[in-house]
């Protein structure tokens, strides 16, 4: 079975999945680390981000694997979960996921991973583009300002020291690129359960989903 959750930044959705997953005995992708991590080694490598040639040229010999066990990206030979949360990635990643080369690259990756596992996933088109036919999908999202300060308490909880005011403001040009990029734009599955999370807490977002799933699977039968 696979449950798809897409949402915007700090809607809560990577939280929840996990938190799902952990009750539901499902693995766990979290599908925006793989693009972060694509991000990460073509910033490393000085790859050239608006050219298609250089960016496919570069992922020839990248190889990319995703952990469900310990929830590690481990790209070529290396772990590097640890440096895919920097600002200077996330202020690359929406450019870098939004370029189709990079997006067809993870898409097979994402899907391989839905074969013979249940498995939750969360990003920004797992519903509508990677796993359009999942069992279950789910869309979450939040005010702005309080995404803004849910990813800002959990830098400050991780030793950072990122201002709110940079966190509120990227976020909000994530927004507006994810929403009108050309490829995969974030939006909303025909069939997605919509839930919005400004003023639920993490264990009440989780039991409502599961409710959901619960009240679905009396229907079937």
């Amino acid at each position: 079975m696979v449950i798809a959750i897409d949402g915007p930044s700090g809607s809560g959705k990577t939280s929840t999945a996990k938190l799902l997953a952990e009750k539901l005995g499902f693995y766990y992708c979290d599908s925006g680390s793989l693009y972060r991590a694509i991000t990460y080694h073509l910033i490393g490598a000085g790859t050239d981000l608006d050219s298609s040639f250089a960016i496919l040229n570069e992922l020839k010999g990248v190889e990319i694997e995703y952990d469900v066990v310990s929830n590690s990206i481990i790209l070529n030979n290396r772990n590097v979960t640890q440096f895919l949360r920097t600002d200077r990635v996330t202020s690359k990643v929406s450019k870098v996921s939004s370029i189709k080369i990079v997006r067809d690259f993870l898409i097979s990756v994402q899907r391989i991973l839905g074969v013979d596992e249940n498995i939750i996933l969360d990003g920004r088109d797992i519903g509508t583009t990677v796993f359009p036919n999942a069992e279950y999908k789910f869309y979450i999202d939040a005010n702005v300002e309080v995404r803004a300060r849910r990813r800002f308490e959990e830098s400050k909880a991780e030793g950072s020291h990122r201002d709110y005011e940079n966190i509120l403001k990227m976020m909000k040009e994530r927004d507006s690129y994810d929403q009108s990029r050309e490829h995969s734009p974030l939006s909303i599955a025909k069939d997605a359960i919509c839930i919005n999370t400004t003023d639920l807490n993490l264990d009440e977002q989780v039991d409502k989903i599961i409710n959901i799933i619960k009240k679905s699977k009396e229907q079937e039968k």
